[in-house]
């Protein structure tokens, strides 16, 4: 696992194998992190910006009991150095209710909208940690999801560990997350259950070691995974077929999209989904104008068209409407889905 990341995250410093921590996937690494972090007797959090991948509230509260603290950019590009005063903004406001944010977490390439932070973005936010004091954790389990675009400027995945933190931060408060446990990950390694954390900070690796003893990964996923790692030739023709195919099916989920009349976040050429903006077809008359209420009635009826797509809502999303599409499917399952989305949306609640 050392090899492939410096092979492919290009770190400042070689990441040595006694830095990283494995555990029976990501899920139960971003717990370990909240454990480590905070004390949420002593009213200490997380902040996040939003939307975000919804199952942090579940990972990183549910058996902690850390209530986290999630900030909204506004109009601010959530991926621009600009958005460093809206965490400015949040990290006060929660210390002005008596809240102690302990560390910041990012999700790069970032679940849902699929982009990547730019360098400088992440310099800000890195300075904004060390000025606070805080850890900066980075989410990077899509980093090798990151496909080219032929119709415009790709955005490039910068990894934290790739930016010297030499008169910045201590390095030893920046740790990164990746894992192989999912089919919506880089390997599309389904009940792998694989992950890792990656920390400078002994002290840190001490404390995940230990939580960790009772998620071990099994034998066999360390073993199936040494195996594929070690054959990095075959890493790169697969990562280069798979980055080929997910930006096949993204420009083609655009195309259905668009010739549907349905909206949609542009950015971004990471991960395996996309952020749908249905706002104007939520149900607000029936739902006496509750927004959240109008988006689960609209969520429902998609379940009994059969489509599965998951809400704003439990992304933290800023206004009700929004629903993250996966585009890497076969075609004609894709197809037949933005038909059944398109129905409901023609046949139920017209614009």
């Amino acid at each position: 696992m050392a090899n492939h990341l410096n092979r492919h995250f290009q770190p400042v410093q070689d990441i040595d194998p006694e830095q990283i921590t494995f555990s029976a996937g990501v899920t139960c690494l971003n717990e370990v992190c909240a454990l480590i972090t905070c004390n949420p007797n002593s009213h200490e959090s997380i902040l996040l910006g939003r939307p975000v991948y919804g199952s942090f509230a579940i990972d990183l509260a549910m058996r902690t009991g850390v209530a986290l603290e999630y900030i909204d950019v506004g109009d601010t590009d959530q991926f621009s150095p600009g958005c460093v005063a809206a965490y400015e903004a949040g990290f006060e406001a929660a210390k002005a209710r008596g809240v102690s944010i302990k560390a910041l977490l990012l999700c790069n390439p970032h679940n849902p909208l699929g982009q990547c932070y730019p360098r400088e973005t992440l310099v800000e936010l890195i300075r904004f940690c060390a000025a606070k004091g805080i850890h900066l954790i980075s989410d990077e389990i899509y980093a090798l999801s990151v496909y080219k675009r032929g119709d415009r400027p790709s955005e490039e995945f910068t990894s934290v560990r790739a930016i010297d933190p030499t008169g910045i931060i201590d390095p030893g408060q920046v740790h990164v997350l990746y894992g192989m446990s999912k089919q919506e990950q880089d390997f599309g390694s389904a009940g792998m259950r694989l992950g890792c954390l990656v920390s400078q900070n002994a002290d840190f690796t001490k404390a995940a070691r230990a939580i960790c003893r009772f998620s071990s990964p099994s034998q066999f996923s360390m073993d199936l995974a040494a195996k594929l790692l070690e054959d990095q030739d075959y890493v790169a023709k697969f990562l280069e077929k798979s980055q080929n195919l997910l930006s096949q099916s993204r420009l083609l989920a655009e195309k259905l999209l668009t010739e549907a009349g349905i909206q949609f976040h542009e950015k971004g050429n990471a991960g395996f989904f996309m952020w749908l903006d249905l706002a104007s077809y939520l149900p607000l008359k029936e739902t006496n104008g509750d927004g959240w209420a109008a988006e689960r009635m609209l969520s429902q009826q998609f379940f009994k068209a059969g489509v599965m797509m998951s809400a704003g809502e439990p992304y933290k999303a800023p206004n009700p409407g929004k629903f993250r599409f996966v585009f890497c499917i076969k075609e004609d399952s894709m197809r037949e889905g933005v038909k059944r989305i398109s129905r409901v949306l023609s046949q139920i609640f017209p614009v």
